[in-house]
């Protein structure tokens, strides 16, 4: 059997409230962190994304193959104390190597980050 919820009352006034919970990247936000990852696909280095969510935090994951564990993960937290705790990027092992209150710092460390292939 189905759980369902019975209103009475304004219908619109519960639905603003569940607007209100939901959170979520910003329109601005992720046109950046796209943006940012269409050069990385142009140039070859990265190959796939996914993208998460919870009432803590959401995620953007990078991936360089498809079949791999996520290269690096930009999460925004929603619940902070912190403003430096706002943004963060971990890389695939898990740890965190780089945290700040601004995405623009956050992509602009990621695009000091090339890596090169070398052959011997």
């Amino acid at each position: 059997m189905r759980k369902t919820k019975t209103l009475s009352g304004n219908a619109y006034l519960y639905e603003a409230k569940l607007k209100d919970e939901e959170k979520f990247f910003s329109k601005q936000e992720l046109n950046k962190i796209l943006s940012f990852y269409g050069m990385r696909v142009a140039s070859g280095e990265w190959r796939d994304y996914a993208i998460d969510r919870d009432k803590e935090k959401s995620s953007f994951s990078v991936y360089r193959h498809t079949s791999e564990m996520p290269f690096y993960k930009i999460i925004k937290n929603h619940k902070v104390k912190k403003l430096d705790d706002n943004w963060r990027v971990l890389s695939m092992s898990g740890h965190e190597i780089k945290r700040n209150r601004s995405l623009d710092s956050i992509l602009k460390f990621l695009n000091g980050k090339r890596l090169i292939l070398l052959k011997n």
